[in-house]
């Protein structure tokens, strides 16, 4: 089994022996998930996100799921609004839980890798733009600026190859995720995903993947904190584990559903499972949400 469900085990332990969750526990839990975006983006080429299999199988799926979700929410009792809020996030699937799983099997350059990851994005702009509808706050002007970011690749690059390969390296990329991350902040988006778009910029140098491996170990210790957080939130109560028992029976339907779209656009049958498997989840986005 991945070492992530002995995390969130632990957490449920931890949460029936007392323990609760806290600021600390919390803030590695983002900075792992943050870092997690970082390293996902040095290794994405914007080209091979930009096909017709991405956008169409991602877009096509995401209308479907919301439909069903939508449908099946609003028997639920759920006003219109907060059930089309909710089955978008529904139909998302986790960014950090494929991701993770992709790079512990070292597939994050395969194709299917690539499709996986492509579509999620494709998911995380969407997020994006329903966190701005369903929350109070809004982009600000600020946010105009961060457009000018792709010119500021042959500068970033640039000081990548000037601080060499030790230190300084892993100093710089920490830099670069959590100080792009806090300009996204500032201009009223998500700080993960300005550490994703950095990434990005970085990729396809040759540097890129030397601090790939660089950030990989702070990675993988700083992740243990989200999936703890998960697990501490303890155990549901009936009707939450009815609720889950419900979301368990349609999860299958989530990949069938991405296997035959990717195979409807011609991609072969085990490129489709594959990636049909990767993305075979729920997003942790619902629970944004639902929190909110």
């Amino acid at each position: 089994l991945p070492t992530l469900v002995g995390y969130l085990a632990a957490g449920v332990a931890l949460s029936l022996a007392g323990v609760e969750s806290n600021d600390f526990i919390k803030a590695a839990g983002d900075f792992g998930v943050t870092l997690l975006l970082f390293t996902v983006g040095l290794h994405i080429n914007l080209r091979s996100l930009m096909q017709p299999q991405v956008i169409g199988v991602g877009a096509i799926h995401l209308f479907i799921s919301t439909l069903v979700f939508g449908l099946l929410l609003r028997a639920f009792g759920l006003a219109p609004v907060a059930a089309l809020l909710l089955a978008i996030g529904l139909g998302f699937s986790s960014t950090v839980l494929t991701a993770k799983s992709l790079d512990a099997r070292g597939e994050l350059d395969s194709y299917h890798g690539r499709l996986a990851i492509g579509i999620l994005i494709l998911q995380d702009v969407v997020a994006v733009v329903l966190l701005i509808v369903a929350g109070d706050g809004s982009p600000t002007l600020w946010s105009v600026g961060l457009l000018a970011l792709p010119l500021a690749r042959p500068l970033l690059i640039k000081m990548l190859y000037a601080v060499g390969r030790d230190e300084l390296m892993l100093i710089y990329g920490l830099l670069l995720a959590l100080g792009i991350g806090w300009l996204f902040e500032i201009a009223g988006l998500d700080a993960k995903l300005g550490a994703l778009v950095i990434g990005i910029l970085l990729a396809g140098d040759a540097r890129s993947d030397e601090l790939y491996n660089k950030l990989w170990a702070l990675k993988e210790l700083f992740l243990v904190g989200f999936f703890l957080e998960i697990g501490l939130g303890g155990l549901p109560d009936a009707r939450g584990w009815a609720i889950i028992g419900l979301l368990l029976l349609i999860l299958p339907l989530k990949g069938v559903l991405f296997f035959a779209l990717t195979v409807l656009f011609k991609l072969r049958a085990r490129t489709a499972f594959l990636s049909a498997i990767s993305l075979t989840a729920y997003s942790e986005f619902a629970l944004i949400l639902v929190v909110g």
